[in-house]
């Protein structure tokens, strides 16, 4: 994982990405739930609760519960963000619990590791909700070229064919870190 933790406070990183997500997802209206994302075959309901998911799952993991596997359909992804969220915060901020190694998806790994993919993936969903959404991507500036060099210390060198993640796009001229961000994880940011 050498290079992977690029946060200098990931407890300040998780704080600023949520505050983001939470404001774009709040902004969702019933009409645009449907509605298409950068993420092929995810509508705008299946991202939000894909996010609220990332919360849900990476709290349980930091409360030391067996984490949930199955992504649920919450009836109110929004709201399941806000909560999870907060229980995810609370978890993280234990004492101790950014140096505590605990098991991870990946095998053991200190807290902070399991904190620093959370924003790598709040802000990876968050670009593509803003998309989705038609405002502006350029979201936790400061915060998403930490995540791209995070990304990239985890991804390069690994077959990017059948991964979560395309193979690398070019950013366009003029492109936020965030786009930037988005491009190197397959995205279309033009």
């Amino acid at each position: 994982m050498d290079g992977y933790l690029t946060l200098d406070d990931p407890l300040a990183a998780y704080d600023t990405i949520v505050a983001e997500v939470a404001t774009l997802a709040r902004t969702v209206t019933p009409q645009r739930l449907g509605g298409p994302t950068p993420c092929e075959g995810w509508t705008v309901r299946r991202l939000l609760c894909h996010l609220a998911f990332v919360n849900d799952r990476y709290a349980t993991l930091a409360e030391g519960a067996p984490i949930p596997e199955d992504e649920p359909g919450y009836a109110d992804p929004v709201a399941a963000f806000g909560e999870h969220a907060a229980r995810a915060r609370a978890a993280f901020g234990r004492p101790g619990y950014l140096t505590e190694i605990a098991p991870t998806p990946i095998g053991p790994q200190p807290g902070a590791v399991t904190v620093q993919h959370v924003v790598n993936e709040l802000t990876t969903h968050g670009w593509d909700l803003a998309r989705a959404l038609g405002t502006s991507t350029d979201i936790a500036p400061g915060l998403a070229s930490r995540v791209l060099a995070s990304w990239r210390s985890f991804l390069d060198g690994l077959p990017r064919d059948g991964d979560p993640f395309g193979p690398e796009q070019p950013a366009p001229a003029g492109a936020t870190e965030a786009d930037r961000l988005a491009a190197y994880l397959g995205r279309d940011a033009g």
